[in-house]
């Protein structure tokens, strides 16, 4: 065996390698112990919290719809005192139905219950409890005293062992009445884990360290965390956090199901190894064989692409193995694809140069210089010298702008400048005739978003929702907003015209282009979108209520890290 051939050096490295991981197993016993130990522990302590946040967010969702029974019926329970019989019956229908439609939800608490008096109590217990403990429930409810003893704090949640059943009970007292709901301990524990994709223990307790509820799993009863501990602290791992509303939740974690599959896999792995210090030299020599000459073959080939070869040559008749053959044929379709993917690019940049030249084009409106040189002419009938050298101003600027490329990006505050500066032409052409807001963040202002996306929207507003004698009012807002992890600046811009037709709306959102001269802009806009972002889902149409048009645009967040120099 050449001390320079491969199967040399790979059964030497082999040796090595085999000689370290021996000696790392040996020391990885006792550290992999701890760190699976120690991973454990905090993986069952991340998953109590969740649990944790489960069951104050149920207890909070309890309370609240306690609270909205007491502050939406408080009146008409105090006055059920004063009424006559019948209207008593109605009252409390009224009273019953709204704890009805509080108990509807799977997520409502066990009960709610209003006591009117001594002698009158509406209780509405849900279906998780069975008939006989309702029975139960609704005695006990009927025979507490209340009001309650006055060191008992209301704003907490009390805990009441029924014939062996613990249940968590909250009141609201006002004026001799009490509103309450009750949650009883299993089901809270119950509604943590609602996949039942979690086979560990669980116990709850209150804060006395007596345990309320446990979950499935063989637990022998116990009635304390301090015998918990005692009868299976050997056993089990146990991980406790509290729960401020009443007590605390406790994770038990078994040790063997932690530690019992790792030795396995420490001797798994020790034999393996063993294995392959006899098996590895044998094998090499036949790899040798089997992988280098594919493997030249493969250099030759790569170095005819490199060339210029469109096509990855294979051998034929070589004895290779299915695994090289796959390669082969996989690395021949991405030497095709990176081809189709070349020939892809250039007919992109073509058609992207397509849509400069067509986008260019679009800006140079006749009609719009026409109209401008219009409205000059009358102004100087009227000796309006001061409107006519602003609309020459903003008409300067407007140009100015126009002429520094197409398909440029700028930041949006850079556009909405461009934006205003045309409203405020149109303004001179249609004097107290335009109203127009701006709510622009600052961050989406820093943004960089494609030149003339709002002018477009802008002067199409113009070209179909302007008359004279009329009111128009323009609404433009921009702010950041996440879709699908990532981060977007939201551009709406919203009129008071007539809207959008509905047919057109149902073409447009179709994929259909327009004819010629018709919202052409739009779609120009449409598809310089997909081509500067590859998607389609960035521009979407409609009609506002009452009335009007509304644009909305989703660029994606590319900060500008230029200063801003936006004008207050």
């Amino acid at each position: 065996m050449r001390t320079n051939g491969i199967v040399f050096k790979f059964s030497l490295q082999l040796t090595i390698i085999v000689a370290i991981l021996f000696a790392v197993l040996v020391l990885s016993n006792v550290y992999s112990l701890e760190v699976v130990r120690n991973n454990t522990l905090s993986n069952a302590r991340n998953t109590l919290l969740l649990y944790q946040a489960n069951i104050r967010n149920d207890l909070s969702n309890f309370s609240k719809d306690l609270t909205e029974i007491f502050e939406s019926h408080v009146d008409t329970a105090a006055a059920y005192g004063q009424l006559n019989e019948s209207d008593r019956y109605f009252s409390a229908i009224q009273l019953k139905k709204a704890l009805t439609a509080k108990m509807s939800g799977y997520d409502s608490s066990d009960g709610l219950f209003i006591r009117l008096s001594e002698e009158r109590l509406l209780a509405q217990i849900g279906s998780r409890i069975d008939s006989d403990d309702k029975l139960m429930l609704i005695d006990f409810i009927e025979r507490y005293a209340f009001p309650p003893d006055p060191s008992l704090d209301m704003e907490e949640w009390k805990v009441f062992e029924i014939q062996g059943v613990h249940y968590l009970f909250k009141f609201i007292t006002y004026s001799g009445m009490t509103f309450g709901t009750l949650a009883k301990a299993d089901t809270l524990l119950a509604m943590v884990n609602l996949t039942g994709s979690d086979r560990n223990q669980y116990v709850l307790s209150d804060r006395e360290g007596t345990v309320l509820a446990s979950s499935d799993g063989g637990l022998e009863a116990v009635a304390t965390l301090e015998e918990l501990n005692g009868a299976y602290g050997g056993r089990y791992l146990t991980i406790s956090e509290p729960i401020a509303e009443f007590g605390r939740i406790t994770h038990l974690v078994a040790k063997t199901s932690v530690f019992s599959k790792l030795k396995l896999i420490q001797w798994t792995i020790a034999l393996l190894a063993l294995v392959s210090v006899v098996v590895v030299p044998l094998v090499l020599r036949r790899l040798a064989k089997d992988v280098l000459k594919p493997v030249l073959e493969l250099v030759k080939a790569a170095k005819e692409v490199e060339k210029g070869q469109t096509e990855l040559q294979i051998p034929d008749g070589s004895p290779y193995s299915v695994e090289f053959t796959r390669l082969f044929h996989s690395l021949r379709s991405m030497v095709r694809e990176i081809t189709d993917l070349k020939i892809q690019s250039y007919e992109e940049q073509i058609e992207r140069s397509r849509a400069e030249i067509k986008y260019l084009q679009m800006q140079i409106r006749p009609h719009f210089f026409l109209n401008a040189i219009s409205t000059v002419t009358s102004l100087t009938y009227r000796n309006k010298n001061e409107e006519i050298r602003s609309l020459i101003q903003h008409l300067s600027e407007h140009l100015r702008y126009m002429f520094k490329g197409g398909l440029a990006v700028v930041p949006l505050e850079e556009e909405i400048r461009h934006a205003v500066n045309y409203i405020r032409m149109q303004e001179i052409r249609y004097p107290d005739q335009i109203f127009y807001m701006l709510e622009i963040r600052e961050e989406a202002g820093r943004s960089l978003v494609p030149q003339f996306l709002i002018q477009t929207f802008i002067e199409n507003v113009f070209k179909h929702a302007m008359f004279y004698g009329e009111m128009l009012s323009i609404y433009i807002r921009a702010g950041i907003e996440t879709r699908e992890g990532a981060s977007f600046v939201k551009i709406s811009i919203e009129d008071n015209g007539g809207g959008y037709p509905p047919e057109w709306l149902k073409s447009f959102a179709s994929g259909e282009e327009p004819e010629s001269g018709a919202s052409i802009g739009i779609a120009n806009v449409r598809r310089t979108l997909q081509l500067l972002y590859k998607r389609e889902d960035l521009l979407r149409l409609s009609n506002a209520e009452p009335s009007g048009a509304r644009a909305e645009l989703w660029i994606p967040a590319t900060p500008n890290d230029e200063p801003s120099t936006q004008e207050e």
